[in-house]
């Protein structure tokens, strides 16, 4: 296999979890999955929203990392501006996730 449809697979894989966790997040309301820091000041009736606000960046976040994976496969150099067209869009959804977490916890880091 080589090594371009290896990256190919694991980003499917490991976006697909990554999406998996934020459709559960999502439906249940929990904010299990987070750490305990991230909403330790978030009254319990916000949590749901808390889940499901931060939950929709996880869920963007793990399809980019699929499509990653998709651009792998692209030819050179299409595949290299896609692929920092991607990163540039996870990076952002990271940022309005832990924008959210902010909104409701009052830090990141509390």
């Amino acid at each position: 296999m080589s090594s371009e449809m290896t990256g190919f697979v694991t980003c499917l894989l490991v976006g697909a979890l990554i999406a998996g966790m934020a459709v559960w997040q999502i439906r249940t309301g929990s904010v299990r999955l987070l750490h305990r820091y991230h909403y330790m000041h978030v009254d319990v009736s916000d949590q749901p929203t808390l889940a499901a606000e931060s939950g929709r960046w996880l869920a963007a976040s793990g399809v980019i990392v699929m499509l990653l994976g998709a651009a792998l496969l692209l030819p050179q150099p299409l595949a290299n501006i896609v692929g920092f067209a991607l990163v540039v869009a996870l990076l952002a959804c990271i940022w309005m996730a832990c924008r959210t977490i902010v909104k409701f916890n009052g830090s990141l880091f509390s």
